[in-house]
């Protein structure tokens, strides 16, 4: 999934207040009105072939976002072979379509069975507040997720009762796929500078002095999107305080605040970066994939992404250090179970499915990064570089998630006053001042 597809929800779909208040009189095309959930029991015992068995025929619907599709070509014969009553009907639907109309399907008569929604309020905080999807904590406890490195990936689908603040509380989805930032390096321009590959800011943060000093470009940045800069400030803020207490803010926990010393401090690490020429100049003129296609191409000897980044990367160039320190990261977007599903079992055991080693590989050899790792390889050592990132900072449990969670409209408040803070244009203070602000509107 690219950085620009993960975001998007938020950014176009209706904000939560105004998207749960017409619920009541809006349903998908053709759907009907509205109906009553289906009586969904907790489990508790893994659910078997026979107990999808008693459910004689059935047609198991779902709705995804068609980045799923090649993951689905591996998954869905292999659980159709598993249950061999069950027929699994899958409407794929790109990202913006799927957010876009999901609520409004998952509160018609005929809801999918399970269906894909997008971590934040726009819509799976109106999923929740709409009682549309089915609590999943006895699912998650029967079948091991809550224990062991796993579990932290699970956080941007808890949420509290009311469907205002996610991060942790009731369970109501999961997602076998995760992201995770790291430190591009290209190994030739580390190896002639005598750099040591950097797995922390701070040492980071000496390398690019000393490439600066080499007459080279430290590190790539595009920023007219204005997201990587926000991606690169977590990192560093996360080196300044508790994880915990930027995932609290992000997940919009009464009591939280931006206005932190550390936060001041990342935010003059940003702009003490853009003095020095450490990002080059020009770079809120460029976008990221500009950014990487120019690192690509030579320009640079760190880059600072996501997993998303790796693809535009010749494995035999470049590599990747792990920010176990934390920073941005998480999982992509969650499965859910309709409260109205009539094929509890069926849909509980696809989930089941979705969260093994083997469906794991398969999203590795797709392209994407699994939440479950155990026995999963590759032989690309770029690729199998990225997994270990992932596994380190999923054990370090650091992953905070992206500020743009936070609100509806927070990536385009906070990216421009990191855009001024690096230009010299505003103070850090300033910078925290006005990403709260934007936070307290939306939170109280």
């Amino acid at each position: 999934m690219t950085a620009s597809a993960r975001r998007r929800g938020l950014l176009l779909a209706l904000p939560v207040i105004g998207l749960v208040a017409a619920l009541a009189g809006c349903s998908a095309p053709g759907a009907g009105g509205a109906a009553k959930g289906a009586d969904q029991p907790d489990i508790t015992a893994k659910v078997t072939a026979a107990d999808v068995k008693k459910g004689g025929d059935t047609t198991l619907t779902m709705w995804a976002d068609v980045a799923e599709k090649p993951l689905m070509q591996k998954l869905v014969p292999a659980y159709e072979e598993a249950y061999p009553n069950v027929d699994v009907k899958i409407t794929y639907k790109s990202f913006d379509d799927l957010t876009a109309t999901v609520v409004n399907a998952a509160n018609s008569s005929n809801a999918p069975d399970l269906f894909q929604g997008n971590i934040g309020y726009a819509v799976d905080g109106a999923l929740v507040k709409g009682d549309l999807i089915r609590p999943i904590d006895d699912v998650a406890k029967v079948y091991g997720w809550t224990s062991g490195t796993g579990a932290s990936t699970l956080g941007p689908a808890r949420w509290n009762k009311d469907g205002t603040a996610f991060g942790s509380g009731t369970l109501y989805g999961m997602s076998p796929i995760s992201e995770v930032q790291g430190i591009y390096y290209d190994k030739q321009k580390v190896e002639t500078l005598g750099l040591q590959v950097p797995t922390s800011i701070e040492e980071l943060e000496a390398d690019l002095a000393k490439a600066k000093s080499a007459g080279e470009q430290p590190l790539a940045l595009g920023n007219s999107d204005q997201y990587a800069a926000t991606h690169i400030f977590s990192d560093i803020a996360v080196t300044k305080q508790d994880p915990k207490d930027i995932a609290a803010w992000i997940g919009g926990e009464q009591g939280s605040t931006f206005e932190t010393t550390g936060n001041e401090q990342a935010a003059q690490t940003m702009r003490d970066w853009a003095e020095k020429g450490y990002f080059g100049t020009g770079y809120d003129g460029l976008s990221n994939e500009d950014a990487i296609a120019r690192f690509a191409k030579g320009t640079g000897v760190f880059f600072v992404g996501g997993s998303w980044n790796g693809a535009s990367l010749d494995s035999k160039q470049f590599g990747l250090a792990p920010l176990t320190s934390g920073g941005v990261g998480a999982t992509a977007s969650p499965w859910h179970i309709s409260t109205k599903s009539e094929h509890q079992d069926a849909a509980i055991a696809f989930l089941a499915m979705l969260h093994t080693p083997q469906t794991g590989q398969w999203i590795l050899d797709t392209g994407r990064l699994p939440v479950v790792t155990d026995g999963v390889t590759s032989k690309d050592p770029l690729q199998q570089q990225t997994l270990t990132a992932l596994k380190e900072t999923i054990a370090a449990g650091t992953q905070v998630g992206y500020y743009d969670w936070s609100t509806t409209d927070m990536l385009t408040k906070m990216g421009g006053a990191l855009q001024e803070v690096m230009a010299g244009k505003t103070t850090p203070k300033a910078f925290t001042e006005t990403v709260q602000q934007t936070w307290a509107k939306a939170h109280g």
